[in-house]
């Protein structure tokens, strides 16, 4: 009589890999492809597998053809009470979102009713409302910084925002001169610093930002400084980010470097932290707030604790993109909600390549899409209670937000999938086995059925590129090929299903177009005698 064993599968916790061993894993265990789901589900957030959240919109208004970036502003109006703003900078046009409603900065200063002020002479006094790409070329990301409730902008000049008064005005130095078309901009330790043309970047005097006179009295450790990032004698690469810790360290990045600025720009310490790894483009990097630095390399995504001694560690062994180009909008955002950072890669048409790093498991998830609604920025904003929300300006002009409430992006229903395995049926790699009973438990409540695939082959490599090719292909709706048996789940415990399906290895493949979450899959093998091939 044959060798009856049984196994019970947990959800693969680690996310997607594509440099682990097909054969061997340990816990927790990597799925060898999956889309659209996370190890903390949308149901009850609990750590055991299932869909992501769904996309929603947080206003009606469409920005227009080119969301360049998505600016928070928090600020005290005339009344004293706490305000907090977004600007959408879209199309070259500065918009204003307060709570449930926005509107259009005018080139006219204006009441509070919306009626021009004119001068003495009956002149409607204009101020600008449009804003372009410092330093010009590809790239249409934008910079901004908020500074005691305004905002100053890295536009071909430097820019400054007054949310009470709505005017943008170009900021004019007192003394020395203000660096021009600089694309980066930053606070720290009271500064405004410039940089990203060149190697090279710019402080502001403390606590004055029209202060630029780099050739003040050594001895005055407030003065307006600049310094450069490379070795003494050699020329330094472009700085792509500027990432103040507070105001202890700020940290410049490059496409292969990190150097970090100790202490004051006039008498700080500048050091190497990494001479093989930078960040990849500007937008590519955010920070969690206890201070953990996600940033997209060249050859994947590295955390580091900012302000401290040790050297960037790779958070995924996977080259997630293999060529970023100017052409892409890269950008990424620490979710606090769900405890992770959201990297977003989108090209200027067609899909781009999503992905979820959940920061307390270590794991990357890919996430897709709808075409209408890659997004272009991203920005943090803190409301007046709660954690902080990511907002997304899409590429159909909208800003969304994940929401667990909503079950499709914002009314398109969206698949999500997720392999599990390879798993070894067989005792030996000699022998073969049979998958004789397949049995899955879901969540209670589950939104929706959840389809069940089984691969089978006699490697665990073949079942694992046979499970990604057929998740690929059913999402883009074309032949589904290997699958040996197949059936659907509900809410809670199901029937067993006995699929009889002969293979060495195997892969359990779930799929749904609704909201679920896993709870457990198990399975009863049966050892057969030599392997056979050709399945």
């Amino acid at each position: 009589m044959p060798k009856v064993g049984n196994k019970t599968l947990t959800f693969p916790l680690a996310g997607v890999s594509r440099r682990a061993g097909y054969r061997e894993q340990q816990r927790p265990y990597s799925s060898p492809w999956a889309v659209n789901v996370r190890g903390v589900c949308g149901l009850e957030t609990r750590l055991r597998g299932g869909s992501r959240p769904g996309l929603a919109k947080v206003l009606a208004t469409d920005f227009g053809a080119s969301i360049s970036a998505i600016i928070p502003a928090t600020y005290i109006d005339s009344t004293g009470a706490r305000q907090y703003d977004l600007l959408v900078v879209a199309d070259g046009a500065i918009n204003v979102v307060r709570g449930s409603s926005s509107s259009a900065l005018s080139a006219a200063l204006q009441t509070d009713a919306g009626i021009d002020i004119l001068t003495e002479d009956g002149q409607t006094i204009v101020f600008d409302s449009a804003v372009t790409v410092a330093g010009g070329g590809a790239s249409i990301a934008f910079d901004a910084v908020e500074r005691n409730g305004t905002i100053y902008l890295a536009d071909s000049v430097l820019r400054l925002y007054d949310p009470i008064t709505g005017v943008v005005t170009a900021v004019s130095e007192t003394v020395g001169v203000i660096p021009v078309a600089c694309p980066r901009v930053c606070l720290y330790r009271d500064r405004i610093i410039l940089g990203g043309v060149d190697n090279v970047w710019y402080a502001s005097r403390q606590s004055d930002p029209t202060d630029w006179a780099f050739g003040a009295e050594m001895n005055d450790v407030g003065r307006a400084a600049a310094g450069q990032v490379g070795n003494a004698g050699r020329i330094g690469d472009v700085i792509q980010a500027m990432i103040p810790d507070s105001d202890d360290s700020l940290l410049f990045a490059t496409k292969n470097e990190l150097w970090m600025l100790k202490g004051d720009p006039t008498d700080g310490v500048m050091r190497q932290v990494s001479s093989t790894v930078g960040v990849i483009a500007p937008g590519a990097w955010a920070r969690s707030d206890d201070g953990l630095l996600a940033f997209l390399s060249f050859d994947g995504v590295y955390v580091m604790q900012l302000g401290g001694q040790k050297a960037p560690e790779r958070f995924s062994a996977d080259t997630l993109v293999n060529t970023v180009t100017t052409a892409k909008h890269v950008t990424m955002a620490y979710d606090a909600r769900g405890r992770g950072f959201h990297l977003f890669i989108t090209p200027d048409t067609g899909n781009g390549e999503h992905w979820w790093l959940d920061v307390e498991n270590k794991a990357i998830w890919p996430v897709v899409v709808p075409t209408a609604m890659q997004p272009m920025a991203t920005a943090r904003l803190q409301g007046s209670a709660g954690l902080p929300e990511v907002i997304l300006g899409c590429r159909d002009g909208y800003l969304r937000k994940f929401s667990d409430s909503v079950t499709t992006d914002d009314g398109t229903a969206f698949e999500s999938h997720v392999a599990i395995g390879p798993i070894r049926l067989a005792t030996n790699d000699i022998d073969d086995a049979l998958l004789a009973e397949i049995h899955g438990i879901l969540a209670e409540n589950n939104g929706t059925a959840v389809t069940w695939r089984v691969i089978m082959a006699s490697s665990a490599e073949e079942a694992a590129d046979l499970a990604e090719a057929g998740i690929k292909a059913d999402l883009a709706g074309t032949t589904i090929s290997g699958v040996s048996s197949f059936g659907t789940w509900a809410e809670n415990r199901n029937k067993v299903d006995r699929c009889r399906c002969r293979g060495a290895w195997a892969v359990i493949w779930l799929s749904s177009t609704g909201k679920w979450a896993f709870e457990a899959v198990a399975i009863v093998t049966q050892q057969l005698g030599r392997l056979r091939y050709g399945y």
